[in-house]
């Protein structure tokens, strides 16, 4: 049996302002579901709410003494912590406090958040500053900021133009000695692009700590696996053809000890004057990005990597975004819009570190 997860979440209640992109996976979980329904007493299913969204996790042949509801405690008591530091959603949040904090003035925070920020901070590097955490203002502007949904529209040249003077990834500043940050500007953080793969990760750790090896940890569409199914094959994911209609594969992916995201345009967006506006955000313009990205899959070692590594292939576009994919060795696939072809509204490209991935 195969189980369908969708990765489209309750995006004003936690931390995934990007989770109505997020695609649809499928998941080869013959490993939780018998062909007739039952489940095997030595692989089970953990499901429940988080950041916004859902997490699933498959888990096969676990250690005799590992007990299934135990194991759920501990990973509902992770990521609540990780959700505490993280999510702008809520008020007294670390990321709340910093972003409500005055410039220049240091503040301590917890080590899994200054991990965020380290990684995040890196891939901006790499990238030009095409991921920026920096965005939150720009998110709140156009209205895909928490509880700002009703106020989704084009906003006004001169507060574009304010607004942008406060962002940019490096007007923070991170002290890695003393694990503290501070702001060079009155710069807000949202990091709805990574902290979702932040989580899978977390929850991987705990699972290989109590020695399980063979497992499947998804949260809201970003995935990570370990081991091999039931099957003893490698873990199968199909990435969704992009549609508001239907749900289909467009292809499947078979992986092993590696994580995989996706950022897509085609779910979150808002419409004026006939003109469709991504919650996706070029922080170099300010503006939602205009391109013929309709999704990009990235697999990488860790699904936090992955998710922002997605989020900013996605910014850059299809020939920057390939370019620095072989120069880089990323491993993305990207399903882009056909103006050429009248008989297929998709074509597919992806760099030469995608190949070993494809399930042929």
């Amino acid at each position: 049996m195969v189980l369908m997860i969708k990765s489209v979440s309750g995006i004003r209640s936690g931390l995934d302002v990007k989770a109505l992109m997020s695609l649809f996976f499928i998941l080869a979980l013959v490993v939780v579901l018998g062909s007739c329904g039952q489940p095997s007493p030595k692989n089970f299913l953990i499901t429940g709410p988080t950041m916004g969204t859902s997490y699933n996790i498959s888990v096969v042949s676990p250690p005799s003494n590992v007990d299934k509801y135990a194991l759920q405690i501990d990973i509902d008591k992770l990521l609540i912590d990780i959700n505490r530091q993280m999510s702008t959603y809520i008020s007294d949040s670390e990321i709340s406090k910093f972003n409500q904090s005055p410039t220049d003035t240091w503040m301590s925070i917890s080590s899994d958040f200054f991990a965020v920020l380290e990684l995040s901070q890196s891939i901006s590097l790499l990238t030009d500053g095409r991921f920026d955490i920096t965005i939150g203002p720009l998110v709140d502007l156009w209205g895909f900021g928490a509880g700002s949904y009703s106020d989704q529209k084009i906003p006004d040249e001169d507060l574009l133009a304010s607004t942008l003077i406060n962002v940019g990834w490096n007007n923070l500043v991170l002290d890695s000695q003393n694990r503290a940050i501070k702001k060079l500007r009155p710069i807000s953080i949202n990091l709805s692009a990574i902290a979702k793969g932040y989580g899978v990760d977390k929850v991987a750790d705990l699972l290989a700590s109590k020695d399980i090896a063979n497992y499947l940890v998804e949260i809201g569409g970003e995935v990570r696996a370990s081991g091999l199914n039931r099957e003893n094959n490698p873990w199968r994911l199909g990435i969704e053809e992009p549609s508001l209609v239907q749900q289909s594969v467009q292809r499947v992916v078979a992986l092993t000890d590696q994580a995989i995201a996706t950022s897509g345009d085609y779910r979150n967006y808002f419409e004026e004057n006939g003109t469709r506006f991504s919650h996706t955000f070029d922080p170099t313009s300010g503006r939602p990005i205009k391109h013929n990205i309709a999704s990009v899959s990235v697999v990488a070692e860790n699904a936090a990597a992955a998710d922002a590594l997605a989020t900013a292939l996605n910014v850059l576009g299809e020939k920057a975004a390939l370019e620095l994919s072989e120069t880089e060795n990323i491993a993305a696939y990207f399903i882009l819009y056909d103006n050429v072809s009248p008989e297929s509204k998709y074509r597919v490209v992806f760099s030469s570190a995608f190949s070993p991935y494809l399930d042929n």
